[in-house]
């Protein structure tokens, strides 16, 4: 069973019109050569493990989300080519986020 889904941009926006929780997962400087996704948070792939180990309250500080719940929330990680997503997808596998 796969950890994760694979999405076009246009399965992107539905995920986004279904309230998906958005994580961009590129490095800032490709953000700000780029732009970034509306409605999503970036967290740069190496800072991904350490910050959904973070508590609500200091995740929710840093970020002015609040954090993605476990169990309920579904997360969609974005990056330029799908390889840093798919890892990002495993490594919140490994922390027990369920979508």
């Amino acid at each position: 069973m796969s950890v994760y889904e694979n999405v076009d941009y246009d399965g992107l926006l539905a995920k986004m019109d279904q309230k998906s929780f958005v994580i961009d997962v590129r490095e800032r400087h490709e953000l700000a050569a780029t732009g970034s996704l509306p409605n999503s948070i970036n967290v740069p792939l190496g800072e991904l493990e350490n910050d959904l180990n973070l508590s609500a309250e200091v995740f929710e500080k840093k970020y002015q989300v609040p954090k993605p719940d476990k169990d309920n929330s579904e997360i969609v990680f974005s990056c330029a080519r799908g390889n840093r997503s798919r890892r990002a997808a495993e490594i919140a596998f490994k922390l027990n986020y369920k979508k």
